[in-house]
């Protein structure tokens, strides 16, 4: 599933599970013990989950870094603090809660996140990851998202 450069991402403890475990919610995706409440989000996240994101979409951490639109330099200071700013763990959130519904959709980690890297025609040719950079763009992506779960012709 993940490329050399995800790889390369720290992973917490809790990212280690069996091939066959689905990855169907935020908690799984970002590989923590329980799941992210909005309390988590507001107190911040660990850096630790943007290794995580970037192993469950096969991406490099520079690129889920510009998808969740925090720079190099920002997510180095935020390793050495030990937490993620709320707005950023919200970020963060969003993208995560797409995986997780589009690994339900597809029933496939790959798949899903191939899906989610690929421009869609219903999202004017962006990708879903590139709409989901702002909160409006993430419920474009949502509604896609439901309507392919509903068989609606996108």
């Amino acid at each position: 599933m993940a490329t050399k450069r995800a790889a390369t991402a720290k992973k917490s403890p809790a990212v280690k599970r069996s091939r066959s475990a689905r990855v169907y919610h935020v908690r799984d995706v970002l590989g923590t013990k329980e799941p992210v409440t909005a309390k988590m989000v507001r107190e911040g996240l660990s850096p630790v989950v943007i290794g995580n994101l970037s192993e469950q979409l096969d991406m490099s951490t520079a690129r889920t870094l510009r998808v969740v639109n925090l720079s190099k330099q920002t997510f180095a200071r935020r390793q050495k603090a030990g937490k993620l700013t709320p707005e950023e763990s919200d970020r963060v959130w969003r993208v995560a809660d797409l995986v997780a519904r589009a690994n339900r959709l597809l029933g496939d980690e790959e798949a899903a996140a191939e899906w989610l890297r690929t421009p869609a025609p219903a999202l004017d040719g962006e990708t879903p990851l590139e709409r989901a950079t702002t909160e409006i763009g993430a419920r474009d992506v949502e509604h896609l998202i439901g309507r392919l779960e509903h068989g609606i012709p996108t």
